[in-house]
């Protein structure tokens, strides 16, 4: 039998956590008066029970013990929606037998609002008195873990049109085989099932050293916790917090910047003013040099260029974060404003602009400027003259994001690709440069406008 550390892990988080529920409506069950209230609190609390000893048969099941059908005893007198259901799944994989069949972790019922779908916890409706209990809701969903020779598949039915439906050969880790856009989610993978990850995701928290402990992208009551896209098959970075990973564009830029073995500290978001004392916006990150006797004798200022996104990330965001294990192969391919990334936007919008006005600063100066970026950005701008390293004012460091394998889990990890130096006035005149069309094109437009 194929026994998964990860994977026994992962349940035995999940029946901590049924746990902690059981004791929570059992306890609300005791203080409320009201006896319909009482008995669907008691049927909840029976519920994560029974879900807990599916768990814990399913742990028996993945330490090698008789497989089995796990099947709760139907409440004679529950809401239909409160019931559970379960069913094992087999599929013969280099003769390798079937792992097991979990329940997902919240019971869920799906209403209509504004005309979309959207799903919310009968645990969270049961505990308001304000609304009632509904008595029909949409199949539960059901989840498979499937055992083949090259690890664990997931397959997931809602019973509704926004899930993927994944053949037995799809893996449980296949981030190429997404039909979703979210490539990473406050810094994991949208699969990665870990203790950890799921502690990030339910308090939004950034695990790339973002100047608070939580995830501030957007709005920092209700982040959208989007760290890269997948576009083509590949993910693109869209924050640039993302870019802090270990701090390894500090120790790039400052190979840049300065001698090899200089001693040199860090600072984030350091506001820059022009002779006027009016802001010329805040540099990402500057690096400050030492002399043997710790004063300052050099900086070097890095700036961070992410893709801006067009389209709508939010409601696949929002979507997924409803239920992470069991949306995490959801399929979002047939919704419309599906999001992808915007280079154009990105460069006139942000990297220009700052050339112009924070560049412009540094290069009066005499000052280095480090730019961190994407491959699939950088390939979007047109084509830079190069110069050699001890001529540059700009480098451009180049990065991807790279699929690493530990296990049955993916997580992408950056790396340092190429580096490409530049002057600054080439590089401006070069991102500012524009093509005209032929002017007749625009005069045969002309006429054509003013009739209408």
């Amino acid at each position: 039998m194929f026994i998964n550390k990860d994977l026994l892990d992962f349940f035995g988080s999940m029946a901590e956590i049924k746990k902690q529920k059981r004791d929570v409506f059992n306890a609300l069950a005791a203080d409320v008066d009201d006896p319909e209230i009482r008995e669907t609190l008691l049927q909840i609390g029976l519920n994560q029970q029974q879900q807990i000893d599916q768990l814990s048969q399913s742990i028996d099941l993945v330490n090698g013990r008789p497989s089995f059908t796990l099947t709760p005893p139907a409440p004679s007198s529950v809401p239909p929606d409160l019931s559970l259901s379960s069913e094992v799944e087999t599929v013969e994989d280099n003769e390798l037998p079937v792992a097991l069949v979990s329940q997902p972790d919240v019971e869920e019922t799906s209403i209509e609002a504004d005309g979309g779908r959207s799903t919310e916890s009968l645990e969270e409706r049961a505990t308001s008195t304000d609304e009632e209990i509904p008595q029909e809701s949409e199949p539960e969903p059901q989840l498979s873990l499937i055992q083949h020779s090259q690890g664990l598949s997931l397959q997931i039915d809602h019973g509704y049109s926004n899930t993927l439906q994944p053949t037995p050969s799809q893996t449980f880790y296949s981030m190429n085989n997404f039909k979703h856009p979210l490539a990473e989610v406050f810094g994991f993978t949208t699969t990665d099932p870990s203790a950890k990850a799921q502690r990030y995701r339910s308090h939004r928290q950034c695990p790339f050293n973002n100047r608070v402990p939580n995830c501030t992208k957007g709005h920092p009551k209700n982040p959208l916790g989007v760290c890269s896209l997948l576009h083509q098959d590949k993910p693109v970075i869209t924050c640039p917090v993302r870019f802090r990973e270990e701090w390894l564009i500090t120790d790039d830029a400052a190979s840049f910047f300065f001698e090899e073995g200089v001693r040199w500290s860090s600072l984030t978001e350091v506001e820059l003013k022009d002779a006027y004392g009016r802001s010329a916006g805040d540099i990402d990150v500057v690096l400050i040099a030492y002399d043997q006797h710790g004063k300052m004798v050099d900086f070097g200022a890095i700036e961070v260029q992410t893709a801006f996104i067009s389209g709508d990330a939010r409601d696949p965001f929002d979507f997924y974060m409803k239920d992470p294990l069991g949306n995490s192969l959801m399929d979002w391919s047939a919704q419309s404003n599906y999001p992808q990334p915007d280079y154009v936007s990105a460069q006139r919008e942000s990297l220009v602009p700052q050339l112009i006005f924070k560049g412009s600063i540094l290069h009066s100066w005499h000052k280095k400027m480090a730019v961190a970026i994407n491959r699939s950005y950088f390939e979007t701008l047109p084509n830079l003259v190069p110069v050699q390293k001890e001529e540059a004012e700009i480098a451009w460091f180049i990065y991807d994001l790279e699929l690493v394998v530990n296990g049955e889990k993916e997580s992408y990890e950056l790396r340092r690709g190429d580096v490409v130096y530049t002057k600054y006035q080439q590089t401006l005149s070069a991102l500012t440069a524009s093509y005209p069309d032929n002017i007749d094109h625009f005069m045969k437009l002309l006429p054509e406008l003013a009739d209408k």
